[in-house]
């Protein structure tokens, strides 16, 4: 008898261990500063920048005050630059960094990285074409596609053509392609021209047999030169209008192109042997590009894009360069406690329906939505 109740209790004491050692799901909150966090703010439209009122705005100071309401992170704003935030951050004088700040192995190195919040290729900017130089652009998608050469064949073939009836047909009807040579030879090719665009006025036909032979060829001839020119006109205007004359970054190598200081457009450019002028913020580059000292202007996207759109109007043409790709990302010092749940933070606002929508309030438009 004891022994079945040794064994009852102990049967007992097992279960009841085993249901207080399940795992049971436990509620885990981000730990609240004791002292606000420093964050750095770089200076750069659209991602932060300050309001007339001296307060920080901007799609990435948006974002983080978002996720420091949600999470409860007390902090304070210190104004840096680019320069020298990476150097703060891995010194431990910042926790974080916001701002237009792209994710790079060099970086990597010394600071770490919250989830990328925006990815953009890099993009150029140029001077929308007008006037004479619209013309220029317009004769040149011709030639190279061919268009100008079937318009050299028509016109030597018709000349050609013209001379054999004119040297046929001149003796034997002087209203028709006789009298003075200037206008024998003028009737000819207005013969020609006719037949070969299928007008046929029929003021002018040939006499004897060998001239309506050369007719007869010429009606054919005249139809394929017709054909060759009209599929070549149609096909250059359709190539021009779905490739914009910049497509990768050797197509720049045509241009006075300014690029960012230090930028990864500079040194790729550079690489290529593409000489380039360099200007310390996007606002120079494109202040140059519209007085016109620089015919180009490389930087990320979303800088292109903020500054086409609310500073100059969508003056200029921002054509994407899918060669290159910049992540955007906030920076923290190395082991800081809270990048993690500010990463889950991040996730959540960005894939939100209306994070698009807030991308470009901020930006303005998409390259080519205004056209």
């Amino acid at each position: 008898m004891s022994r079945h109740l040794f064994f009852y209790a102990f049967s007992f004491c097992c279960l009841i261990s085993v249901v207080l050692g399940a795992d049971v799901p436990v509620a885990t909150q981000t730990p609240t500063p004791a002292q606000p966090i420093k964050v750095a703010v770089i200076d750069r439209p659209p991602f932060a920048m300050k309001d007339k009122d001296g307060e920080w705005t901007g799609l990435c100071v948006e974002l983080w005050e978002n996720i420091a309401s949600e999470l409860n992170i007390p902090f304070e704003y210190h104004e840096t630059d680019l320069d020298h935030v990476v150097s703060q951050l891995a010194d431990g004088q910042l926790d974080l960094a916001i701002g237009e700040i792209g994710v790079s192995a060099e970086r990597g190195r010394e600071v770490d990285f919250t989830q990328s919040f925006l990815s953009f290729p890099s993009a150029v900017a140029l001077n929308r074409r007008r006037g004479t130089a619209q013309v220029t652009d317009f004769f040149a998608e011709m030639s190279q596609h061919g268009v100008m050469s079937v318009v050299y064949i028509m016109l030597g073939t018709l000349m050609v053509f013209s001379l054999l009836l004119w040297l046929v047909e001149r003796g034997v009807h002087s209203t028709h392609f006789g009298g003075k040579p200037i206008h024998g030879f003028g009737s000819a090719l207005w013969f020609a021209a006719v037949t070969m665009t299928t007008v046929g006025y029929g003021d002018k036909t040939p006499q004897t047999p060998l001239g309506r032979f050369l007719a007869f060829l010429w009606m054919f001839f005249g139809i394929l030169l017709v054909s060759a020119f009209t599929g070549a006109f149609a096909s250059s205007l359709t190539v021009s209008r779905l490739h914009s004359d910049v497509n990768r970054l050797s197509d720049l190598s045509r241009y006075r192109t300014g690029v960012l200081e230090g930028s990864v457009g500079q040194g790729a450019l550079s690489a290529m042997g593409i000489t380039v002028d360099a200007f310390k913020t996007p606002e120079e580059g494109m202040s140059a590009l519209a007085t016109g000292q620089i015919g180009a202007f490389v930087t990320s996207e979303a800088s292109l894009r903020y500054l086409n759109h609310f500073k100059y109007g969508d003056r200029f043409e921002v054509v994407q360069l899918p060669t290159t790709k910049v992540s955007f990302a906030m920076a923290s010092r190395p082991n800081f406690p809270l990048l993690r749940p500010i990463n889950i933070a991040i996730i959540g606002e960005t894939t939100r329906l209306e994070w698009e929508n807030n991308v470009q309030r901020w930006l303005g438009p998409p390259p080519g939505s205004e056209n």
